[in-house]
């Protein structure tokens, strides 16, 4: 079942339109299998960088990027405000677009940077109110200081 799903998710993202629609169709459900950064909807650079902030993500607490949800930019979310519409769809290059969402009139956009690996469009950066310089930077940061916390520690 999980790797249908996968596989489903995969076909739908072979627009960057249809790849908005697929990142944000799980938030319809009231029951999310996966955290936003476990989900395959990652270019491979940009999961390495998460699988090495999962990898000093400190297990007893919270750090700045494990408290919320990041495509939604919210801890809970009701499935009926949450209205994903692209309103800009800028050519970065080839096989690279700057995507401006809408979730709702009262949220700010979001910016996706995505990239097109195969037939698939995947997040390659994100730039949020959370995240202002973007999900990269945010990572970075991130590490760095689960890095100094853990070795501030006995």
């Amino acid at each position: 079942m999980f790797l249908a799903t996968l596989a489903l998710a995969a076909a739908k993202l072979s627009t960057p339109e249809a790849a908005v629609a697929a990142i944000y169709a799980p938030y319809r459900s009231a029951q999310m299998e996966l955290s936003a950064w476990e989900r395959p909807i990652y270019t491979a650079s940009l999961r390495t960088l998460i699988a090495r902030w999962r990898a000093v993500t400190p297990t007893d607490e919270l750090d700045d990027l494990s408290d919320f949800d990041w495509l939604c930019q919210c801890q809970d979310w009701d499935a009926s405000s949450l209205r994903p519409r692209v309103i800009r769809a800028v050519p970065l290059g080839a096989g690279r677009r700057e995507v401006t969402v809408t979730l709702s009139s009262r949220r700010p956009p979001l910016r996706f940077v995505l990239s097109q690996v195969g037939s698939q469009w995947l997040i390659d950066d994100m730039i949020a109110p959370s995240f202002a310089k973007g999900l990269r930077a945010a990572l970075v940061k991130t590490i760095a200081a689960d890095i100094a916390l853990r070795k501030s520690r006995p």
